[in-house]
């Protein structure tokens, strides 16, 4: 039976399902109200042959004449259903000394076991057959002179045998109709909460061809499809990012590494051009060599850059201290620094501790602090400080901030965020002759962003900028009043 549901669309599983179940639940309250009217149809009958009975037996012994029936005056009024009444006087051993009417053959409507149990007084009811039609008949005992007799009285049942018989096809039909109703009720209701799904997978039939950039729509009820939708929708943005993010990688190592590949290439056409000595050989080699450490640097930023703005991980977030980071990447760069005739400089303030990855941490201050040397006046300098904003609280962290200023030319404001922009440079012969790649601040907001923090350009004039990292983190422990208020 599942086999061939298989090819049935899920609107109209779940409606057959539905129907299945409720025809069920329907059958059964029917049932129930079946037996239930069974009971009290019978009962009730059975209490109207007690009463009837009683008063046959009342009136039996009433007159001179000794033991007799009476029949039934009162015609029924017209359009009126009056029950019939039946009876019989038994002796002991079955014999029908009076009977009423309307019988027309004199025969014991109580089998012998019957009449017994009618003398012993316990009045059984039972069905009988009065010439073709059903009865409820009772037993009574009575005496007249001396001899003891059965009064069975009954009357017939067939009224309340077809009341139930309609009442049955009646419970039928409304099942019937309940099973249609509830299955064209159960369909309209399927197809109308299945309309977000049918727009989802429109959507998703659109997504996956191609365009990836293209969102579910917005629910309006939170409920079980609205957070499928919104998480659907996350998984797209982390899907797009990715494709992007590789999207990204391959238009830029592309475009980056065919300058490398077609210098070093000429560099090596020139040197096979005629023999070479082996000094020559050896300048040729030195140069195809820093060419490959260019690249391989380059390919580095790349993919450190592709993973960040993917949203992978990348490490694990610790407790980073700031001074301690601080210390570590001027001591990294003091002799870059020192080559390009620039000071550095750290200015104490409220030890913060950061919540990042260290070395991803690491990776983006250098940058920054590179960038702050390459693109110096000579003799100028770069100042690092570092403090916290607010104190943590339970709902939210502090924020630890790290500042890099400068004493270059400065930057436009209009420029303020395309410098985080990959391969995005003020002054391109500027950033030839420094080498940069002009990744560096693209990756500094990558990082950032991993760890939930920003960095921005804060001030920028002719006297120098100032770019800001903040990110969430804390005071340290044993913090004095003086450094926090520092």
């Amino acid at each position: 039976m599942n086999r061939p549901m298989r090819h049935w669309s899920f609107r109209t599983r779940l409606t057959s399902r539905w129907t299945l179940v409720f025809g069920l639940i329907l059958a059964c309250a029917h049932t129930a109200v079946f037996v239930g009217a069974r009971y009290w149809a019978y009962a009730q009958l059975d209490a109207q042959v007690r009463t009837l009975a009683a008063t046959e037996l009342a009136s039996a012994v009433d007159e001179w004449q000794g033991i007799h029936l009476h029949e039934m005056p009162v015609l029924a009024p017209r359009g009126a259903a009056v029950a019939t009444k039946f009876a019989q006087i038994l002796t002991a051993d079955g014999q029908v000394i009076r009977q009423t009417t309307g019988l027309t053959q004199r025969t014991p409507l109580f089998d012998v076991e019957t009449i017994a149990l009618s003398l012993q007084g316990k009045a059984p009811l039972v069905d009988v057959d009065v010439e073709g039609r059903p009865g409820r008949m009772v037993g009574l005992t009575t005496i007249d002179q001396g001899r003891r007799y059965v009064v069975a009285v009954g009357i017939h049942r067939d009224s309340v045998d077809m009341m139930l018989a309609r009442l049955g096809w009646l419970l039928l039909g409304v099942w019937v109709f309940g099973l249609l109703a509830t299955s064209a009720a159960g369909f309209a209701l399927a197809s109308r909460a299945l309309q977000p799904i049918d727009r989802i997978t429109k959507r998703a039939a659109a997504i996956a061809r191609g365009d990836f950039a293209a969102r579910l729509d917005a629910p309006l009820v939170d409920d079980e499809i609205g957070r499928m939708t919104r998480l659907l929708n996350e998984m797209l943005a982390r899907l797009n990012g990715a494709i992007e993010a590789n999207r990204h990688f391959a238009a830029d190592a592309s475009h980056e590494l065919r300058s490398p590949l077609t210098a070093m290439a000429g560099e090596i056409d020139v040197a096979l051009r005629r023999p070479r000595t082996e000094q020559e050989y050896r300048d040729t080699l030195q140069l195809v060599r820093e060419r490959l450490s260019e690249m391989v640097s380059l390919v580095e930023n790349l993919m450190l850059l592709a993973r960040a703005e993917d949203g992978a991980p990348g490490g694990t977030v610790r407790e980073v201290e700031a001074d301690r980071l601080i210390a570590a990447s001027v001591a990294r760069l003091a002799a870059l620094a020192a080559d390009r005739r620039v000071t550095l400089a750290v200015e104490p303030g409220a030890p913060g501790i950061a919540y990042a990855d260290e070395r991803l941490l690491a990776r983006a201050l250098d940058n920054v602090i590179a960038n702050a040397i390459h693109y110096n006046r000579d003799g100028g300098r770069v100042v690092v400080t570092s403090g916290v904003d607010a104190a943590a609280t339970a709902d939210t962290a502090a924020l630890v901030w790290i500042r890099v200023r400068d004493d270059g030319p400065g930057v436009p404001e209009a420029e303020w965020e395309r410098i985080f922009q990959r391969f995005f440079r003020l002054d391109q012969s500027r950033s030839r002759r420094t080498g940069g790649s002009g990744l560096g601040l693209a990756i500094c907001r990558a990082i950032m962003t991993l760890f939930r923090g920003t960095i921005r350009v804060v001030d920028s004039s002719a006297q120098g900028t100032t770019i800001e990292l903040r990110l969430p983190g804390q005071l340290a422990a044993g913090t004095t009043s003086a450094q926090r208020a520092s």
